[in-house]
């Protein structure tokens, strides 16, 4: 058993630290080495914002967040400030197709098509003709939706695929801000089952989970995850009580020219665009289109209660959401493939090459990367992880009872100080354990 848990069962040791001068969500012994991998990107100017949690099985035991979320540092940051988790939303839809799955109204293991009919046809996009016209195959078969979860499919992201993006570019698919349209004509990149590849999967399984319940994904979330795991600030729209809890998203200045003027109104590499930065309120349900591969908004402490939720098998607290049975399929590995987690960038402006598998041996289960021997910033074998476009990102560690979230509101994806800060935390956080 981990000391934090082991610590919790001594509630007037506990009351004490807190009296005498815990600060910051710091609950439970000396987690100052948290506190300064946090801080110091701040401190130095390279982060506008930084909120960090650890927690196990029995809850949260460590909470702190440093700097602003505006530029202006007109509104500090906290704990529960709301900040747009991006595919952080895949491990949500992946609950969702598992719950509709253990229900017996999905088969995981079924063609796509039977529940998306217009996937029947779909092609193989191969490359391009001299007059840049796309050279389009029939697959071999369809993708199952178990290959949506581990990203099997075939489909991918444009930001990491340079056919995909011609496409985009040629008009064949929308772009990532284009809602729905970024994937009602997108073609496969491979067959299906042949790699890994990170992909728009996860939003086709958003379409099925609705297909199949007959509600929307905000809906489906909302009575069958949020509510049973009383996550209050989960949300697709952001409610007009909660916006001033809304993080801006930052950018860094070299994205552009533009960004190099707006950089002449900063003192740090860090500027606000217009029209992008900030979020506005919208009425609960009133969107047209629900990603199940990003889109949600959530905080920290939210977002904790779901990885708690695996930690304990599937149950928070009375209420249990997945079995035993499900759980295990999130963290078993569906691919024996190089390169898992590893991608090249095609649109600097949103992302830097990747590398989630920190250099580390991974596979992928169903909605999370899986490190079979850990990795060397102290995630134990056999934990998993994944991230979101503005540098949210999260780990759980089933054997070490540990589950660790770190957050910022920056582009591109893959910061470097983001990953930085990200890595200190999660080694700072094993070292106090």
């Amino acid at each position: 058993m981990n000391r934090f848990k082991k610590f919790c069962k001594f509630p007037s040791i506990l009351f004490f630290l807190l009296i005498c001068g815990a600060t910051n969500g710091l609950l439970a012994l000396d987690f100052t080495s948290m506190n300064d991998a946090l801080s110091k990107p701040v401190i130095e100017k390279r982060l506008n914002m930084t909120i960090g949690l650890l927690g196990n099985s029995e809850g949260i035991t460590f909470q702190s967040a440093h700097g602003f979320t505006t530029l202006a540092k007109d509104s500090p940051a906290e704990v529960d400030s709301v900040v747009a988790i991006a595919s952080m939303t895949k491990l949500i839809t992946t609950v969702a197709a598992l719950q509709l799955y253990e229900e017996g109204k999905l088969d995981i293991d079924e063609s796509i098509d039977v529940y998306v009919e217009s996937l029947s046809g779909l092609k193989i996009l191969t490359g391009f003709n001299d007059d840049n016209e796309p050279i389009l195959i029939a697959p071999k078969r369809r993708p199952t939706v178990r290959e949506l979860m581990s990203h099997t499919s075939g489909f991918v992201y444009s930001m990491w695929n340079r056919n995909a993006m011609i496409a985009e570019e040629v008009g064949l698919t929308g772009d990532l801000m284009s809602g729905k349209d970024m994937i009602v004509n997108a073609p496969l990149a491979f067959e299906p089952g042949e790699r890994w590849e990170y992909g728009i999967g996860t939003d086709w399984l958003g379409v099925i989970v609705e297909n199949v319940s007959g509600m929307t994904l905000a809906k489906y979330f909302e009575e069958n995850i949020f509510t049973p795991l009383q996550m209050e600030d989960s949300f697709y729209e952001i409610p007009e009580d909660k916006i001033e809890r809304v993080a801006n998203l930052l950018f860094r200045d070299d994205g552009n020219l533009l960004f190099k003027f707006f950089s002449l109104f900063s003192e740090s590499d860090l500027i606000e665009i217009p029209l992008m930065s900030s979020p506005s309120p919208s009425p609960q349900y009133s969107s047209d289109h629900y990603s199940g591969g990003g889109s949600l908004y959530s905080t920290l402490p939210d977002y904790s209660k779901l990885l708690q939720c695996l930690l304990n098998e599937g149950r928070y607290g009375t209420e249990k959401i997945l079995s035993s049975t499900s759980v295990d399929l999130i963290f078993t590995s569906e691919i024996n493939s190089p390169n898992v987690g590893i991608a090249e960038t095609q649109a600097p402006l949103f992302t830097n090459d990747i590398d989630m598998s920190f250099g580390a041996e991974a596979g992928f289960g169903l909605g999370l990367l899986l490190h079979p021997s850990g990795t060397e910033f102290g995630r134990g074998k056999n934990s998993g992880s994944w991230g979101g476009l503005f540098n949210t990102y999260f780990w759980i560690d089933r054997e070490a009872d540990i589950y660790g979230i770190f957050a910022t509101q920056v582009a591109p994806f893959f910061d470097q100080t983001s990953i930085d800060t990200f890595q200190a935390f999660e080694s700072a956080a094993y070292k106090s354990n």
